[in-house]
């Protein structure tokens, strides 16, 4: 045979392989996904006026009142009491903000007067504690941002002192939001000192 057409019959052959072969695909190294790292909790001990723990991997202090044209704020941390219609109001109020967010806990049916008192809590109608995280200044419940978790009282709010109306205690559990999202609030303390209002039938009145 002519080498020549040896030499034709060769390079035909290599190039219908190369041609039948599936291509070559380069797959290059991704990228890394970004690491999301917890904030360290401050080893200091928490001062009164303040609420602090972990939202998510973020660990935060709130210690400034909601309400800002009075220096000594009247309904963020209260404890309303009064009679009307044969029905006791007890309600704890303890919420504090800083510039971006609010977290608000909020106890019914306890009086500080019968606090602290340890496990096992007992579970009845009336008997409850809220805790609420939002965007600062967003009060509305049903934005995707406000979070919410409402339980009988020493589920997922529990106080553990309280001494000359300076009430210390913990707080957590998943959080979730009209739009069904949700947040884990982990290691949450608080040390505030209340004021006690007398409100019967919610008139102000002391």
């Amino acid at each position: 045979m002519n080498p020549s057409l040896v030499r034709i019959s060769l390079m035909t052959v290599v190039i219908l392989l190369l041609c039948s072969c599936d291509k070559t695909v380069i797959i290059e190294p991704r990228a890394p996904l970004p690491v999301h790292e917890r904030t360290q909790k401050p080893r200091k001990p928490i001062e009164t006026g303040t609420i602090r723990g972990y939202f998510g991997d973020r660990y935060m202090t709130f210690s400034e009142h909601i309400e800002k044209v009075q220096p000594v704020d009247s309904f963020s941390n209260c404890y309303f009491y009064g009679s009307c219609d044969d029905i006791d109001l007890k309600q704890i109020n303890l919420i504090r903000c800083h510039e971006e967010f609010v977290v608000a806990i909020f106890i019914n049916g306890v009086s500080p007067d019968s606090l602290p008192a340890g496990p096992p809590f007992e579970q009845k109608f009336g008997r409850s504690a809220e805790i609420q995280f939002y965007a600062y200044p967003n009060w509305n419940s049903t934005s995707p941002g406000h979070y919410t978790l409402n339980h009988f009282y020493g589920n997922n709010v529990v106080i553990t002192g309280n001494t000359d109306d300076v009430l210390t205690g913990t707080f957590h559990g998943l959080l979730g939001s009209a739009s069904g999202g949700s947040i884990w609030v982990s290691e949450g303390e608080f040390k505030i000192r209340i004021f006690r209002k007398h409100m019967p039938c919610g008139d102000g009145s002391e």
